[in-house]
């Protein structure tokens, strides 16, 4: 026998935050990939770097946001259930589907390099990625501490907890990657004014 319990208010309660979490974590994903793009380099080399780290930065946002969106999905799928079996209404998670495009970096007839502006990138996108790693644990902690029992719970967590493991997952392989050619740049940048 399965207890199955729902308080609607708590479940409601977790969708509003959810919705909350996920606009915060779309906005800090947006801002990531414009302050890459806009950080103070200029110059031939400045343009192929800003590109190609504006690039990394939204291909790492937009397939982000597949897993919020499934995260989504798997809530709303559940919590339909639970509507149409208990009574109340599901938990729909909007996720801004609009494909974040990086800016198109500026081109002058100078170079114009502040070093300590590149350097600042790294733990400028470190604190980016720490909010978004926090934002996937915190709505999945959310999630799990519901007033709301059942397998239709089970199946959510079960649905979310892998979506969050793959999110984080890739958000510490982006960071890596984006702080690398970062850093790889800055050394670039440095070793040629010697």
């Amino acid at each position: 026998m399965t207890l199955i319990r729902v308080n609607p208010e708590s479940v409601r309660g977790y969708g509003r935050q959810a919705q909350e979490a996920f606009e915060s974590m779309h906005q800090s994903l947006v801002e990531l990939v414009n302050e890459v793009v806009a950080v103070r380099y200029f110059g031939p080399n400045a343009v192929a770097f800003k590109t190609e780290s504006g690039r990394m930065s939204a291909d790492f946002a937009n397939r982000l946001h597949l897993d919020m969106a499934a995260m989504g999905a798997a809530v709303r799928q559940s919590t339909s259930n639970i509507a149409a079996s208990l009574g109340g209404q599901p938990i729909h998670i909007q996720i801004d589907n609009r494909p974040i495009a990086p800016p198109v970096p500026q081109t002058v007839d100078y170079v114009d390099v502040d070093t300590a502006a590149l350097e600042s990138l790294v733990p400028l996108v470190g604190r980016h990625f720490t909010l978004l790693r926090q934002g996937l644990t915190t709505n999945f902690q959310r999630l799990q501490s519901t007033d709301w029992e059942g397998n239709a719970k089970l199946a959510a967590i079960e649905a979310v907890g892998g979506f969050t493991t793959s999110a984080r997952s890739k958000c510490d392989e982006a960071e890596q990657t984006l702080s690398s050619y970062i850093t790889a740049q800055v050394q670039s940048v440095v070793a040629a004014d010697r």
